[in-house]
This record gives C-alpha cells, structure tokens and sequence, in this order.
C-alpha cells in the first residue's frame, strides 16, 4: 500500500471512531429467487388501519394501454382517454397480463397512464401472497404457512391506506408483499389462512410492522440497520438451539462474491448514488475496502471506500447496493471482505435484510414441531396473537 493511501486511512480512522451513524431510507427491491420481503419506503408510517375486509392491490401502471378479460366481458383501456377511475364489477375471476385474479377491478387513468387496481377480501389476497412468500410447503412445514399467513395478514391491515395517495392500499411485488392471483394457490396454504383466519400480531395492543426475510444467517436485526431507531417487538434475537442455527438448511446461509478491482470501480461509480454514499465522485481505481464498523448481530454498519480520487463511506444494509451488479445486491449484510492486489472477496452468511421472521428459519421450526405462535413470538419480542 502507497503510504499517502496509508496516511489517509489512519486519518479517517481517527474521525469516524467519534461520527455518527448517518441516517439511511429502509429497504428496497430484492431479487424474487427465493422467499423475498416487503419494501419499506422511506419514513413511511401507515394511518392508524381501519376495520376493512377489502384491500385495494396496484397489480400494475401502464403508458399505453391496458387489458382485462372477465367473464362478462372483455375490457379495455387506453390511455389519455376518460380520465378518472373506472369500476369493473364482475362475477368470475378476471385475467390480466396472463395472471387470473379473484375479486373485482378498476382502473385509473391519469395524465401518466394508467393503474390497474385489483380491489377483493384480505383472506383471497393472502391465498395469492403466502405461496410466493414463503413457497409451497408439505405437511411438515404447515406451522410456518401459519406463521407466515398471520405475518402478512398483519402487514397487509397495517398498511391499509398507505399507499392511498396513488389510489390503492399496497403494491403487488416486493414494495409491499408479492401477490399474483389465483395461479399460485395451493390447499394446504389455502387451510392454514383459514386456520388462521382474522389473527394478526399486536404489541401492546397495536399492530406491528411484521417484516419478514428468507435467511437470518443464525441471528436477526433490529430496524437500526435501515439507521431507524429500533422498535422494542424488532430487536436482534438469535435464531439457534443446542448449536444447531434453524436457517443452516438455506442454499444461502453461506455465500461468496468476487470482484476485480476494475470491476469494482465501474460499480462503485455506478452504484453510489442508490448505496447513499456519503460523497459521490468519479475515480479510476479501488485502492482498499475497509469495515470500520459492525452492528451486534454481525452486519455492517459503516463500510470505507478508500480510491485513487478519495474516499466515501456507506451506512448499514445499503452497503449491499453498492457491490450490485446484473440486477443483484449482495444477499446479506453480514458479510467480510478479503483483498488481494487484483481481486477482492466478499463472504457472508443469509438472504434478505435481516429484520423481523425469518422464513426458512420458521420452517425448520415448524417440521421440529413448533406451534406457529411459537415461531411468530420467537421472532417478534413480546407481542401477541389475537383477532382483529
């Protein structure tokens, strides 16, 4: 190492051992490979949610035009023409863009184009949400289609209205919970919403935000990791008993990435701005990575980007986008970099952000005879199972 580059590190070090951690907006977009969690936008707080049995679902906006084919009849829609929303009662499940649907539709035309709205009771919405979430289980996985049932159900009450301002309540993929109609369905997801039916999950008499992610990677975060102040039922809690972590079995509980370094100064520039680095310039060369600093549970919270032009942090889970490429962040935060002269090594352990259930966790923890009430409070601190 070049001793201006070692000068520099040795300063920066002195002043980031004293600054704080700068705030950073939630989750974004997942990849959908395996079980994938909502979005958080940022500082968004639903409305206190009211007793509604109907959810309003944005499946899809569109430029031009737009199709759905009911039973009844074939609708279709242009846009700029009829300004204003359009409502599609119908008798049948409707198809649009080769998926069917249960409930009834209706589309609003703006100056932009167009919303396609897919408005039916939150227990059908929940039988095309479960599948996708946490995939088709057997028998011995029933208690977490259960736990995952009550999961989404609670997401999906607390977030009524917080998307009222586009004119539905949630979107249909990875923003919110992914949801993709009738074509998905399978009985026995279908038996453990009924099981379930109304159950929603409540800390001191509230709903909670129940995020959930595929693979912990042996222990969860709390919402410090999006520079939140954390909530008391989304703390950091290990997920293991007798040595034995319950997410081992994830074909991404262990992973590895590797980059040249020229690749990485084409990436880094590129993915700055969506990481939130604290300083956005252009450079030739990545001279050196540094962790400067970890959260308890083994996730980053302070990356050092050290280059031939200066250097920029980046906070927390953003620290994934920076190293995306192909479409791709790094699937976990908890991660270690090894660094050779031309590559650099990225080792980490779990799939997702880390927060709240963790899917394959609760899996394992179903076909080891936990009670899905049991899962739900091993992962949320200190709430309750009750009706809403």
């Amino acid at each position: 190492m070049r001793l201006n580059t070692l000068l520099l590190l040795s300063i920066l070090l002195a002043l980031y051992a004293c600054a704080p951690l700068r705030p950073l907006g939630p989750d974004l977009p997942e990849e959908t490979s395996i079980p994938t969690e909502p979005e958080k936008e940022k500082e968004r707080e639903p409305e206190v949610p009211e007793k509604r049995q109907i959810i309003n679902i944005g499946i899809a906006f569109e430029k031009e035009s737009a199709t759905i084919e009911c039973p009844e009849k074939k609708w279709e829609f242009k846009a700029g023409a009829n300004l204003g929303r359009t409502e599609i009662e119908t008798k049948g499940r409707c198809t649009y863009a080769g998926k069917t649907y249960r409930g009834n539709w209706s589309v609003l035309s703006t100056d932009s184009g167009l919303v396609v709205i897919n408005s039916l009771d939150i227990e059908d919405y929940l039988k095309g949400v479960v599948p996708y979430e946490i995939g088709r289980l057997n028998k011995q996985g029933f208690e977490a289609l259960k736990a995952q049932a009550v999961a989404a159900r609670t997401y999906a009450y607390r977030h009524l209205n917080s998307r009222r301002s586009q004119g539905f309540d949630m979107y249909a993929d990875v923003r919110d919970q992914v949801y993709n109609g009738t074509g998905g369905e399978d009985s026995l997801v279908n038996e453990a919403i009924s099981m379930t039916r109304d159950l929603v999950i409540k800390y001191n008499g509230n709903l909670i935000e129940a995020f959930y992610h595929s693979t912990c990677g042996g222990k969860t975060d709390g919402t410090e990791v999006w520079g939140q102040e954390n909530r008391p039922y989304l703390l950091s809690v290990l997920d293991t008993a007798n040595g034995k972590v319950y997410c081992e079995s994830s074909r991404l509980f262990n992973w590895e990435e590797k980059f040249s370094r020229t690749e990485l100064a084409i990436l880094f520039q590129n993915n700055a701005t969506n990481a939130r680095a604290d300083k956005v310039f252009p450079f030739s060369r990545v001279e050196q990575i540094f962790i400067i600093e970890k959260f308890p549970s083994g996730r980053v919270k302070r990356l050092v980007v050290i280059t031939d032009k200066g250097s920029f942090e980046v906070f927390g889970d953003r620290t994934r986008w920076l190293f995306q490429r192909d479409g791709k962040i790094l699937p976990n935060a908890a991660f270690s970099i090894a660094q050779d002269r031309n590559e650099i090594t990225i080792t980490g352990s779990g799939f997702g952000h880390g927060i709240g259930m963790c899917q394959v966790g609760a899996i394992t923890r179903a076909r080891e005879g936990q009670k899905f009430d049991e899962i739900l409070k091993a992962y949320y601190t200190g709430v309750e199972i009750e009706s809403f």
